[in-house]
């Protein structure tokens, strides 16, 4: 399977569900909540932008994904490095991104969000 299939049919499912899934909402106000909800929901829509071609995913992921990052960093910056960071890892535990141009650019904004 290539990359780009691997991003239509597992980002969401693989990436962002599970690290979402784990996220310690313990003791957070539902304002929050909701606005982790709204990101959740705003990520989950750009699989369908990303799987086009290896360059647009590049871009969604180095921009919408990182200004989604440091809305959530506003709010919380533990949760927003949490969730972030499992999503990245997630990716790369799928062989086929890993060893993709993507796999590059996901280990770098690991490494900004990690440092964030």
């Amino acid at each position: 399977m290539d990359p780009l299939k691997t991003l239509r049919y597992r980002f969401v499912r693989y990436c962002v569900n599970r690290a979402y899934v784990n996220v310690d909402l313990s003791n957070k106000p539902a304002e929050f909540v909701n606005f982790l909800d709204d990101v959740v929901e705003e990520l989950r829509d750009l699989e369908h932008v990303m799987a086009e071609d290896l360059n647009k995913a590049e871009q969604v992921l180095t921009g919408e994904f990182v200004e989604k990052f440091h809305q959530l960093k506003e709010r919380d910056r533990e949760v927003a490095k949490a969730f972030f960071s499992n999503i990245l890892r997630n990716c790369l535990e799928l062989e086929e991104i890993a060893e993709s141009k993507l796999g590059g650019v996901i280990r770098r904004l690991l490494d900004e969000v990690e440092r964030a």
